[in-house]
């Protein structure tokens, strides 16, 4: 995962690594991977979620929505990629300072260990959106309802 001041908040890009070693990859393998300006390979959320939505629309009629890439009426399905460590920003919605009784302590408790995911969708007003992927905390957003 990576960003930089030049990235919309809560957008990400991911940075394709060496299956043999935590160094990053040059080599382009499959279509999903893209090149960016400064020369490291990119997992693209557009060619991504396209990919699947090809292999889900040889067999049945997908509908789109944002993210969401459902084939089952009345669901939204979204393919994603969870997060295996806390985000700072995350924490710092956790532990930022906050007057009255939301969101209750318990909630903050569970939402420090909840998974995030990386949703594929990029910022509407960036030149890069077709390689962005939005920070999706959907899990804690469901233990507050």
């Amino acid at each position: 995962m990576f960003h930089d001041q030049t990235t919309p908040p809560q957008q990400f890009w991911l940075l394709k690594v060496r299956w043999d070693s935590p160094e990053l990859d040059t080599w382009l393998v499959h279509d999903v991977h893209v090149r960016k300006d400064f020369g490291k390979e990119l997992l693209s959320s557009k060619r991504w979620k396209h990919e699947l939505e090809s292999i889900v629309k040889s067999t049945v009629e997908v509908t789109n929505c944002g993210p969401s890439m459902s084939w089952v009426p009345n669901w939204d399905i979204v393919h994603a990629v969870q997060i295996c460590k806390p985000l700072p920003e995350i924490l710092h919605w956790i532990d930022r300072c906050r007057g009255g009784h939301w969101p209750p302590v318990k909630l903050l408790e569970a939402a420090r260990v909840a998974p995030c995911f990386l949703v594929p969708a990029g910022h509407p007003d960036n030149d890069y959106k077709s390689k962005e992927w939005r920070l999706s905390p959907n899990m804690i957003e469901q233990m507050s309802i």
